[in-house]
């Protein structure tokens, strides 16, 4: 055992099990790397949204908020994205799903992130197959200014690798884009039950 393994408990990296996800998505969803394609992708379901409308301005701010978006996602190393591909309504859903590694060293620092979580935010938890599982939200304004209601809305679900193979939990972090006037729409809540939804399959699969 080396020594790292002797101070945390766990397994050693040589005798640990190799694990990877499944996921469920609805029809009409597809699954990308976090690149350039991605982001134009994504992009291009903004346009359909806010050409009609004739909010240039908008556009224009929720273009860079995406952005912003794909360069923490790819600074956190997030493994794929999952976006909405098929149209409704001529339109394209301004949701996202990426799948990541929880923001910790390994999983003796779970305990410390719960905590930290729990002082700025509102946490839910729940055990699956005895593993850990959390819930929480992040809201962002409409404007810098914080005056126009939910401009994006983004449902964080944790869940904790199985203890033998020693990795990191994995976040899946699910973002909807919220147009202006749709703040209190029932859009919010319909996409966040959507995410909720998909969260729920999600299941550790151990590789061949």
């Amino acid at each position: 055992m080396d020594l790292k393994s002797e101070l945390t408990g766990e397994a050693p990296e040589a005798s640990r099990p190799s694990v990877t996800y499944s996921l469920l998505l609805p029809p009409g969803w597809k699954r990308f790397a976090v690149n350039d394609e991605a982001e134009k992708v994504f992009v291009d379901s903004l346009k359909k949204v806010f050409q009609p409308r004739g909010q240039a301005k908008d556009y224009m701010y929720y273009r860079a908020l995406t952005h912003g978006l794909f360069v923490d996602m790819k600074k956190r190393r997030a493994s794929s994205i999952y976006l909405p591909v098929k149209a409704i309504d001529n339109a394209l859903l301004p949701a996202s799903l990426v799948v990541l590694p929880a923001p910790i060293g390994g999983a003796h620092q779970l305990d410390d992130f719960r905590n930290r979580l729990m002082a700025s935010h509102e946490l839910e938890e729940s055990l699956v197959n005895g593993l850990a599982v959390w819930r929480w939200e992040e809201r962002q304004p409409t404007l810098p200014d914080g005056d126009a209601g939910v401009g994006a809305l983004t449902v964080h679900h944790l869940f904790e690798a199985p203890k033998s193979t020693g990795r990191a939990p994995l976040m899946l972090s699910a973002t909807l884009l919220v147009p202006p006037g749709e703040e209190k729409s029932d859009l919010i809540g319909i996409v966040s039950d959507l995410f909720d939804a998909i969260a729920g399959t999600f299941n550790w699969v151990r590789r061949p």
